[in-house]
């Protein structure tokens, strides 16, 4: 149905969209190993779902757009927005959300490079305006990789402006101020007033309309994307929730006038499955994708990232693996360094005896090797180019296996190295801790910041979140760097105690993890991962849905007056966190059990002792 519109892809849209298929949907395989879909099934999904929800309001789209002469393409507008939907997740990395914080720099070449390949000035002005509330960065790069790879589609900025906006969720504003009408004006001014107010009004119309269209696919409420996969997860992973009638939802959007605007809003009907879309959503989000295993893997996956890019990246080139170029069939090229020779013939270069003469003058010209080998003669190392393109889940794998061999990334691999969550689940934390020692008390919030602190600590120091013994030299060390520059004068006085302090706190919590460790007979390496509290990712702006009763005069009530609608379990906003601790084969549960009442006994004793 989509390609009557555009004719049959060509072999490299479809070597581009079909990249897909190797990038998983979600991080749950550790749990429910069937849970094992891709970004290109999720994509057809999302396809036939917005097909469902175009069509339902694309009556509405012609009443209004005739009735507020709003000039709009309705046909045009459906092509852009099908294929928004088709190709909304195509510039996803390798592991989905994983992989795509990596796709930003300090340069923000990903922004500059989106603003370029739309190339429209009222798009570039709405983007900036977001500040810190920018899109997702797999959401930017699929607007890219789509319009660069798919340009013939795209005749004007305004079909770029369109498809990307519905990919990235990005309403159009509308800055203008009404016409003002005043009585006092003549004839003429009059008519040119009302003149003015009529295209004010037809503009108006045109923006809303497309800002419905655009809530379609991306929104912060309920929308396509969202909805394939809150069924598709549930279902590969058996996740037994509640089921969410989809026809029944999407047949029952309506384009409403609702606060002097026209929006998106559902028939009476849709009511009882916008409830349980939410449940299902919250379901999910709480208790799978917070589940410990997910986010160690996750980590695990997050410290190859960080090892593999700073392996690849130079000043220069900072996302040398994460980047457009990968993504595409031509591939970015970068330089693997090996160092072949062993420590006699290292001896030999040094010495002058390795080459002859010929060789010799060759080797200075960069001329003795291959062109993709590069020779470094201070280093004594080789460097041999390779390309990476589509890059997709098992490209990634591949440099793991390569070059993650002895850290946190291989235990992705190594399941009997596996560490072992002290406590399992939010829920569990709460009863350890906040039960004992209070959900909003000062030790907890102490507790959680000073944990927090030291993870982060970890993470800069050693380039992952792990206390192990090497944390106490580089205490040692940034303590006499401290004492060096008090002395020297370099930094005042308070700046140095708070330092002094800082190093302190790490120390003792550092101390007491080693010292129950070694009572426990486990080894002392923690793995920390922190964790926001859950809370709702639907907005407190789904209780204001305009929900459409045929029956009632006026008839446009939001949602909030007529259910009650979900809300956060959470109140409070903080932290809490994860610790993981290695463990075998031959721990029990009466062992693990052990390990978790202990730890928790002695984080609360020192948490309650230091904040009364």
């Amino acid at each position: 149905q989509f390609w009557s519109y555009h004719g049959r892809p060509t072999f490299t849209e479809k070597i581009s969209q079909c990249r897909l298929k190797d990038i998983r949907q979600t991080s749950y395989t550790p749990l429910f190993p069937g849970a094992y879909h891709n970004r290109y099934i999720h994509s057809m999904g999302v396809f036939y779902l917005g097909c469902i929800a175009f069509d339902a309001v694309k009556p509405q789209l012609n009443e209004i757009n005739q009735k507020e002469n709003a000039g709009l393409d309705i046909n045009e507008v459906e092509k852009l927005f099908r294929l928004s939907c088709l190709l909304h997740d195509i510039g996803h990395a390798p592991f989905s959300h994983t992989g795509e914080a990596y796709y930003l720099d300090k340069s923000e070449t990903l922004y500059k490079l989106l603003k370029e390949v739309v190339a429209d000035a009222t798009f570039s002005t709405d983007f900036d305006s977001l500040g810190t509330k920018k899109p997702a960065p797999h959401e930017c790069m699929s607007c890219i990789v789509g319009i660069k790879t798919f340009s013939h589609y795209f005749g004007t900025n305004e079909a770029r402006d369109i498809f990307s906006r519905c990919i990235l969720g990005m309403q159009i504003g509308f800055p203008e101020k009404k016409p003002i009408f005043e009585m006092q004006m003549n004839e003429e001014e009059k008519k040119e007033a009302t003149r003015k107010r009529k295209l004010y009004n037809e503009k108006k119309a045109r923006i809303q309309l497309l800002n419905c269209i655009i809530c379609l696919l991306n929104s912060s409420i309920i929308d396509v994307d969202r909805l394939d996969y809150i069924i598709r997860d549930a279902a590969t992973i058996g996740f037994k929730s509640v089921q969410v009638d989809y026809a029944r939802l999407l047949n029952g959007i309506r384009i409403v006038k609702y606060e002097e605007k026209y929006c998106l809003g559902y028939h009476k009907s849709a009511l009882s499955v916008i409830e349980s879309a939410v449940y299902a959503h919250d379901a999910e989000k709480k208790w799978i994708q917070s589940h410990p295993s997910i986010l160690y893997e996750m980590e695990a996956l997050k410290n190859a990232m960080n090892v593999i890019t700073s392996m690849f990246s130079s000043p220069d080139d900072p996302n040398p693996i994460f980047c457009y170029q990968s993504l595409t069939e031509e591939g970015k090229k970068v330089r693997i360094v090996k160092d072949i020779f062993s420590s006699q013939a290292k001896a030999l270069l040094t010495n002058g005896t390795m080459w002859t003469e010929d060789a010799e003058k060759l080797l200075q010209n960069d001329a003795l090797f291959a062109d993709k080998f590069a020779y470094n003669v201070t280093t004594h190392s080789f460097s041999e180019e390779i390309t990476i393109s589509l890059l997709a889940d098992e490209d990634f794998l591949f440099l793991m296996k390569q070059y993650c061999k002895g850290g946190l990334g291989f235990e992705y691999f190594a399941r009997n190295r596996r560490r072992q969550a002290v406590w399992k689940s939010e829920a569990e934390f709460r009863a350890l801790f906040q039960q004992r020692i209070g959900d909003d008390s000062k030790a907890i919030k102490t507790l959680e910041y000073e944990f927090d602190d030291l993870a982060e600590y970890c993470q800069t120091k050693t380039g992952r979140p792990i206390v192990d013994e090497g944390i106490f030299e580089i205490l040692k060390a940034e303590k006499a760097e401290a004492e060096e520059a008090k002395e020297k004068e370099q930094i005042p006085p308070e700046i140095y105690d708070n330092l002094i302090v800082g190093i302190q706190t790490k120390e003792k919590w550092a101390n007491l993890l080693k010292s129950t460790s070694q009572s426990l007979g486990i080894d002392f390496e923690f793995l920390i991962v922190f964790q926001k509290k859950f809370s709702s990712s639907f907005k407190e702006s789904i209780g204001k849905i305009p929900i459409f009763f045929p029956n009632i005069e006026n008839g446009v009530i939001p949602l909030e007056n007529v259910i009650n609608v979900l809300r956060s379990s959470a109140d409070r906003r903080s932290n809490f966190f994860h610790l993981f601790y290695k463990t075998d084969n031959k721990m029990d549960d009466t062992k693990k059990k052990q390990i978790m009442n202990s730890i928790a006994k002695k984080l609360i004793e020192e948490a309650t002792t230091h904040s009364i």
